[in-house]
């Protein structure tokens, strides 16, 4: 009887009392595409940081070719052929890109030559459809460049084992297809693959078998053949997906909540605005769809005050630069920020603390300078209930949870029925499809009571379903805009990429 590859046996991790994962056991094929899919907080991350190392398992035993192993460290399972490319990135922002390539892998030899390191990364490059300026520092780079380093880093190391969580969500249509039939293609070299995402149609499409975890315990692993979106989506859940009610407008736009004019930026080196203009009606939703990088960063920093601009904005029927970041808040401006960790939370903080941020000073929770503690637990125990944070506890470091459910608490935060203009930066990236569900029907209950929305995203089908218009943004200029029913994805896809026939 052949031994498999990989075996995870009855694994188990606790955090602070909370389970994380539970009697974990599954086998993974050597030269296989694996798939692991579960809701937010169901322990994917979880088992696969612990096979590379992050953590320690409490109990149960990984089986690598049969022999028992742990490791205690990430350079660990790198030496043993194993790299992960985590869902937040593990990149040292003042570093340029070749040096967070190299870095903990560098040459032994005296002095490093970079000449030789520069044309090895170039051609994996080539390899992989990536055109990254390997002399930039990484903290000048969007997001989903960002990524791109991360997965060159992984391949740099030259894995047997490459863990893969959530690689796509800040690739297009077109860059997320070119990813992973690059990855069938290290599969067919004997190299293992081991995926996690939310998007099922990756997981049916590329995988041959997938691990389904709900609530840190594996509910199954099966032949990806024999699988539709409908029986996988049921066996992540536990239920039937809901079928969306749309929410009815009661009115149709008419006022403006941002009015944007012959908006520009000027920048020494980067990418800079040019001439945007754009309009936000009360009760409409406006997408922005865009390589990243495209200047949807450079708009959100305008809109925040953390970029000097030339040209008109209004916000909420007032010039935005007659009023403080703070007091644009308190006037009903919400921010879901692209970067939720970075720009989003103060992951040491509470979740009841992270649910009040820029708040604290409101009533009720806070009265005479003093905050009111009854108060903000009463709030955050309702939003958690609310938005299904897991686990649901108040008093527990926002740091310990997953990605999805940090983003929930966010959403809670800037998305809450007061808001009248919500900048809305890749909302569901990184959560599952329930959550995903529930995010856009919430979108859709703020847009009938009168709220505008401008939702920034790299999720497509996102932007034509939750969107009234779609304007896409190339080389820090709209080139296009239609109403979301008149675009198709690949129109989009293609409009975007600058491949449009």
């Amino acid at each position: 009887m052949t031994l498999p590859f990989l075996q995870f046996d009855r694994v188990s991790k606790n955090f602070n009392g909370n389970s994380a994962n539970t009697l974990v056991s599954f086998e993974v094929q050597q030269g296989s595409f694996h798939g692991i899919v579960g809701e937010n907080g169901a322990g994917k991350s979880t088992i696969m940081k612990i096979l590379y190392g992050v953590h320690s398992p409490d109990s149960g035993t990984i089986l690598l070719n049969g022999i028992s192993t742990q490791f205690n460290n990430p350079n660990q399972a790198i030496r043993a052929g194993i790299g992960m490319v985590h869902q937040h990135f593990k990149l040292v922002p003042t570093l340029s890109v070749w040096e967070n390539i190299i870095l903990g892998h560098e040459p032994t030899s005296l002095f490093i030559p970079k000449t030789n390191l520069l044309a090895t990364i170039q051609q994996l490059q080539n390899d992989f459809g990536f055109s990254l300026d390997l002399e930039e520092k990484v903290e000048t780079l969007p997001v989903g460049q960002q990524q791109q380093v991360e997965i060159l880093k992984l391949l740099f190391r030259k894995a047997r084992i490459l863990i893969l969580d959530e690689p796509t969500a800040v690739l297009t249509p077109q860059e997320s297809e070119v990813l992973l039939n690059r990855l069938l293609q290290l599969k067919k070299q004997q190299k293992t693959i081991i995926l996690i995402t939310h998007k099922l149609r990756e997981i049916l499409e590329f995988t041959d078998t997938v691990t389904i975890m709900r609530q840190g315990k594996v509910v199954a692993t099966e032949s990806t053949a024999s699988l539709d979106e409908h029986k996988l989506a049921t066996l992540m859940m536990g239920r039937d997906r809901q079928v969306p009610v749309t929410s009815q407008r009661s009115f149709e736009p008419q006022t403006a909540v941002l009015e944007v004019s012959s908006l520009s930026t000027k920048s020494r080196k980067g990418l800079q605005l040019r001439n945007l203009s754009l309009n936000v009606a009360a009760g409409e939703i406006v997408g922005i769809a865009g390589i990243e990088g495209q200047g949807q960063e450079e708009l959100v920093q305008v809109l925040t005050q953390l970029k000097s601009f030339s040209g008109h904005i209004k916000m909420l029927g007032e010039d935005l630069l007659n009023f403080t970041a703070y007091q644009n808040r308190q006037r009903g401006f919400g921010v879901i920020p692209p970067d939720r960790q970075k720009n989003g939370l103060i992951l040491p903080f509470t979740n009841e603390y992270n649910l009040i941020l820029g708040h604290h000073w409101e009533k009720p929770f806070q009265g005479l300078g003093c905050l009111s503690f009854p108060h903000i637990r009463q709030f955050a125990q309702d939003q958690l209930k609310h938005f299904d944070v897991r686990p649901c506890h108040p008093d527990l470091s926002t740091a310990t949870l997953s990605g999805g459910n940090q983003q929930k608490i966010i959403i809670a935060r800037e998305a809450s029925d007061r808001v009248r203009f919500l900048l809305a930066c890749h909302p569901s990236r990184g959560v599952d499809i329930g959550a995903m569900e529930f995010f856009h029907e919430h979108f859709r209950k703020l847009r009938a009571e009168g709220a505008g929305i401008l939702l920034i995203s790299s999720d497509l089908d996102e932007l034509r379903t939750l969107s009234d218009r779609i304007l896409v943004i190339r080389n820090g200029a709209f080139i296009a805009e239609k109403a979301a029913s008149n675009w198709t994805l690949p129109d989009l896809g293609l409009c975007m990429t600058g491949t449009e026939s």
